[in-house]
């Protein structure tokens, strides 16, 4: 019996069908654990599903290019809020207000090289800086700070959920909460002073949902964080790496049980995560805000020698 070798248009459809099938399993996040982490990767799927179409097209493979080129669309359909400015986050702001900038930096628990991080903050002059997976090694390292930044608030741990936030603004009403299962990691909900005007900052880093048990307890946490920010006084703004990308249906989930908005909405993809790895790059780590808060900017940092990009934001607060 001679087999037939397999022609190339058919392995370009298989890809094909594998990615529309990713495309559309993203959408039933949250039926099952596997299916949500098809979700992350929109950008990858629209790439790769508009080049095997227009591959398909000159081979004029006519059904299959079409097929493919609405998978397409419809990844490109989901990405495109990214770049759509959100008309509902435009409080007035008093045309004094002062600007804070937070910096969000995830360091990765292994990092033993702080100077890239020291070297970012001089550079963009921060005036909080919220880092997570410190351990105490590092913050013997960042010591220093303190001169700069008098207000500081430390949980350091050995695996990646320590937590450290350095501030100049003055803090009232700290305390570390644990979200979901009370053995869940460390996060911080704190009052900051700016202007004459208070907000709530909560910074979080959940379980990634690597199996399905974490994945159900990250779930949690994010419900738990909801109820937080419904409950604290506003203006609210989270920073944090949530372990989910804006394209999850739990993330959507979270903006609209807590009364969040993106930061990124209109300011594009800006992925954090992973660093060195651009195929793979999806936006992990954010910036959400309440009413009451304007993001004035938006950018991604430079390498700092962790798996992650830092998140810079500058922002201003009104009366609630």
């Amino acid at each position: 019996m001679v087999r037939r070798p397999v022609s190339p248009t058919g392995l370009l459809n298989a890809a094909g069908v594998l990615a529309g099938l990713a495309t559309l399993a993203g959408f039933a996040g949250q039926l099952w654990w596997l299916f949500e982490l098809t979700a992350h990767f929109r950008v990858q799927y629209a790439l790769a599903l508009g080049g095997l179409a227009l591959i398909l097209l000159a081979l004029q493979q006519w059904p299959w290019a079409a097929l493919l080129g609405a998978f397409a669309l419809l990844n490109l359909a989901v990405i495109a809020q990214a770049f759509e400015p959100d008309d509902a986050a435009s409080p007035v702001i008093e045309p004094n207000a002062p600007t804070v900038r937070a910096l969000l930096a995830n360091i990765h628990v292994e990092n033993r090289d702080p100077e890239p991080l020291r070297r970012l903050i001089a550079t963009t002059d921060p005036d909080l800086i919220l880092l997570l997976e410190t351990t105490p090694w590092l913050l013997d390292q960042l010591r220093d700070l303190d001169k700069h930044y008098p207000q500081r608030l430390a949980k350091p741990r050995d695996d990646p959920f320590g937590m450290t936030l350095f501030s100049r603004l003055p803090l009232s009403g700290s305390q570390w909460v644990a979200f979901g299962d009370a053995s869940g990691p460390p996060s911080l909900v704190t009052t900051l002073q700016v202007g004459g005007q208070a907000f709530t900052l909560i910074g979080t880093h959940p379980w990634p949902p690597v199996s399905a048990e974490l994945a159900q307890g990250r779930n949690q946490q994010l419900q738990a964080l909801a109820a937080q920010v419904r409950h604290s006084p506003p203006p609210v703004l989270v920073l944090g790496d949530l372990n989910l990308s804006p394209w999850s249906p739990w993330f959507a989930r979270l903006l609209s049980e807590a009364g969040l908005h993106d930061s990124r909405r209109g300011r594009g993809l800006q992925p954090s995560w992973p660093t060195g790895w651009p195929p793979l790059w999806i936006p992990i780590d954010h910036a959400l805000f309440s009413t009451g808060i304007q993001i004035r900017q938006r950018v991604i940092g430079p390498d700092i020698g962790s798996d992650h990009y830092p998140v810079i934001v500058d922002f201003q607060v009104s009366s609630p």
